[in-house]
C-alpha cells in the first residue's frame, strides 16, 4: 500500500509535543471540540505554510517555528465525499457542526487519518489525525528543520 506524506508546522517551544494533540484537546479546532485530542496535518509543506500564516497575528515569531513530517499509509486514511461534510464546514470562523462532525469521526476511531479539503486552499487537503488510534503510536515522524518563510510574504 502506498504511503502519503503529511506535513505539521509548530512553534519550536511546542516541538516535543507536536504529535500530542495536546493543543486540539485544550482548545479545540476546526474538526474536534475541546476535550478530543487530534493533529492537523496538510497535505504538502507549502499547505502547512499558509495555514500558519492565515492563523498568525505576529509574523515575526514565524522565524521560532519547526517543521515535521510523517507516512501515512492510504488505507489508513478516511476520505468523506464532499457531499458528507456538514453544511458549513468551512465557515469563518469554524462552528460546531465540523466540531461535531469529527468529535463523531475520532470517537468511531476506525481510522487514523480523516482527509478533508482545506478551507485555505480547497482544492488541496489537510489530514487531521487521531493520537488515540492504535495505529498512531507506530507512525513515522519525522523532525525536519526550522522553517524559513520567505520575507516578501510580509511586505
Amino acid at each position: 500500500m502506498s504511503q502519503i506524506t503529511v506535513w505539521r508546522i509548530c512553534h519550536k517551544e511546542f516541538g516535543d509535543s507536536a504529535f500530542s494533540g495536546r493543543g486540539a484537546y485544550l482548545y479545540g479546532g476546526r474538526f474536534n471540540s475541546e476535550g478530543f485530542s487530534a493533529v492537523y496535518t496538510a497535505g504538502s509543506l507549502s499547505l502547512a505554510m499558509l495555514e500558519i500564516l492565515v492563523r498568525s497575528n505576529n509574523r515575526s515569531s514565524l522565524q521560532h517555528y519547526e517543521i515535521f513530517k510523517a507516512e501515512i499509509s492510504e488505507d489508513s486514511i478516511f476520505e468523506p465525499n464532499p457531499l458528507e461534510l456538514p453544511s458549513g464546514w468551512d465557515d469563518l470562523p469554524h462552528g460546531m457542526s465540523s466540531q461535531k462532525f469529527g468529535d463523531a469521526w475520532i470517537q468511531s476511531n476506525r481510522y487514523l487519518a480523516l482527509k478533508v479539503p482545506s478551507v485555505v486552499v480547497s482544492v488541496e487537503h489537510n489530514y487531521i489525525l487521531n493520537p488515540n488510534h492504535k495505529e498512531f503510536e507506530r507512525l513515522p515522524v519525522l523532525k525536519m528543520d526550522n522553517i524559513s518563510f520567505d520575507q516578501r510574504l510580509f511586505g
